[in-house]
């Protein structure tokens, strides 16, 4: 049989329960880890300086240990319940290529950028101001670190392992991306309206490029890109968080995402499909 990515789950074991137990055993495995992280917080919050920069690195720098924690659990539960290497989640080669991820970093953070600051320059001219250089280097390096390892476990999960496992059931492509993407946008429902019918869109797009592509890298340094860029200049991921369940949609911000959106996957299907 001529494997496509999203046929790789036939090459292994795949029924229900395993899916179940490597879910579980993922969640496990980051519980354990919350356990020590909460244990060790009071001492490892007198690492880093007393301010906004100190609270900004020490919480990227907890990002990347807890999703790299959830990374290893599911890379290892995966494997030994679906009896199939960890690469036949990522891509076909068994060979990650940074080039094509530096490619999605670059065209969704140019994109998004641009759409950023059509939406609220106001945002920018306020983190221009404020800006220290060299507290902004290291949250960038830091930053595309553990972030990149916390988009890279959520593309694996999503448009690599779940991708792959709807599609024994689904065969139909369109409902196959529209039942991921809807997942995806029930992950991010807790944040508002807005929030889905972003991720849902976002999900969407990123399937449809995972499919054409075959691999999940150019995605993963996308997401990367976006949650990378939204934290260090246009949101407070920290209030983020926090932020109450809306309805409200605020339909320019919103016209803006789509633009984008679409543009993406027209530059990934014309320039990057293979």
């Amino acid at each position: 049989m001529n494997h496509t990515f999203i046929t790789q789950a036939t090459k292994g074991k795949n029924q229900w329960w395993r899916y179940v137990v490597t879910i579980l055993g993922t969640i496990a495995g980051v519980a354990i880890a919350n356990l020590g992280v909460n244990q060790a917080l009071p001492a490892y919050k007198k690492l880093f300086p007393d301010n906004q920069f100190g609270k900004d690195l020490g919480t990227s720098i907890l990002i990347g240990v807890i999703f790299l924690i959830a990374t290893l659990a599911f890379s290892i539960v995966a494997k030994k319940l679906h009896k199939r290497p960890f690469y036949s989640f990522i891509n076909l080669d068994a060979k990650f290529n940074w080039l094509l991820y530096f490619k999605g970093f670059i065209v969704w953070g140019a994109l998004l950028f641009i759409g950023a600051l059509v939406d609220d320059f106001a945002v920018f001219q306020a983190f221009l101001t404020n800006l220290n250089l060299s507290n902004f280097i290291i949250l960038l390096v830091i930053g595309f670190i553990s972030i990149g390892i916390q988009s890279f476990f959520e593309e694996l999960v999503i448009r690599g392992y779940f991708l792959q496992g709807l599609h024994l059931r689904i065969k139909k492509i369109s409902l196959l991306v529209l039942v991921n993407a809807l997942i995806f946008g029930v992950l991010h429902f807790g944040y508002g309206i807005a929030s889905f019918i972003h991720s849902f869109t976002f999900g969407i797009a990123f399937a449809l490029v995972v499919i054409k592509q075959q691999r999940i890298e150019f995605v993963s340094g996308a997401h990367n890109a976006n949650n990378l860029l939204l934290s260090l200049i246009f949101l407070d991921i920290a209030d983020a968080v926090n932020e109450e369940f809306s309805w409200s949609v605020d339909w320019l911000e919103m016209g803006i995402h789509f633009i984008i959106i679409s543009a993406f996957v027209v530059i990934a299907y014309t320039f990057f499909k293979k």
